[in-house]
């Protein structure tokens, strides 16, 4: 039987509604992951004698940092990282502001410290963070003493420099990013986040420095979700800038300045929140905030 002819016009009808949805998401996703310049790529420059002493100090941060598992369930050992990032900063010279609150009945805290700006402090505020607890079962060398050791160095060295930026930069040491806390007001980037809501804070930029231990040249050695991997590397060996739609321009300034200045990979994507992984750390909590 010969289909009915509204029937049979549909069908074509459909086809071209299905190839222009599938365009403009095709479209869409190049937007959100294209990032100005190249990616390097081939064998990594070798390490100065300047970069040589920072690896070693980064190492020696991570080591003491991540010599057992530390959290509100390990709470000694939590209390250990807390002196320890505190030691570290007090060191260069820095007052360490504690953020205390309640958790299980026992006092967990954020460190934060703030370089502010020459030319026009306490207009704006550029937050960069990382939690120093880590998941139940790890010591958190990865995940995230990497990102604390950073913060660390890049205290160091903006005190040694001087501040030059045009915004006030607060660092964050944040606990109770990993479960059960994660998602709920316990999250100690929530607490700081929602602290500077309330206090009118202009925060242009909060920069989560997250599990950047990991480096493998091994194809599928990086997994993505949905339709990412036609987009970036199987390689996991590059630093992934990752924000929000709103934050496209951002990421997209961020990504193309790192890509400038450093010999090392690295790609960007400015995604929706629905994609796993654009909100899994402590930039979460600022996102929600707005």
């Amino acid at each position: 039987m010969m289909p009915k002819f509204a029937e049979w016009v549909s069908l074509p009808r459909i086809s071209i509604v299905l190839l222009v949805v599938f365009g403009l998401a095709w479209v869409a996703m190049l937007v959100l992951t294209q990032m100005p310049g190249h990616s390097h790529s081939g064998p990594l420059p070798t390490m100065s004698t300047d970069e040589l002493a920072l690896s070693a100090r980064l190492r020696e941060h991570v080591r003491n940092l991540a010599t057992a598992e530390h959290n509100v369930q390990k709470y000694a050992e939590l209390e250990a990282a807390a002196r320890y990032i505190e030691g570290a900063l007090s060191a260069e010279g820095y007052s360490v502001s504690r953020q205390e609150y309640d958790c299980l009945a026992k006092k967990v805290r954020n460190l934060l410290i703030t370089v502010p700006s020459r030319t026009q402090p306490g207009k704006r505020v550029m937050v960069v963070g990382a939690h120093y607890d880590s998941a139940i079962g790890s010591p958190g060398a990865n995940d995230n003493a990497t990102g604390v050791a950073s913060i660390l160095e890049q205290a160091k060295r903006l005190k040694d420099a001087g501040a030059t930026a045009q915004s006030d930069i607060v660092f964050g040491l944040y606990t109770n990013e990993e479960e059960p806390y994660f998602g709920t007001n316990l999250m100690g980037s929530s607490v700081h986040a929602r602290s500077l809501k309330e206090k009118g804070a202009n925060v242009i930029a909060m920069f989560s420095l997250e599990t950047m231990g990991y480096y493998s040249d091994v194809k599928g050695s990086q997994k993505y979700p949905g339709p990412l991997k036609a987009f970036y590397p199987e390689q996991g060996n590059f630093i992934g800038f990752v924000g929000n739609v709103r934050s496209l321009g951002l990421v997209r300034r961020v990504t193309g300045s790192f890509r400038k200045h450093a010999a090392f990979p690295a790609e960007g994507i400015a995604g929706p929140r629905a994609i796993p992984g654009v909100d899994w750390s402590d930039h979460a909590p600022f996102m929600d905030q707005g």
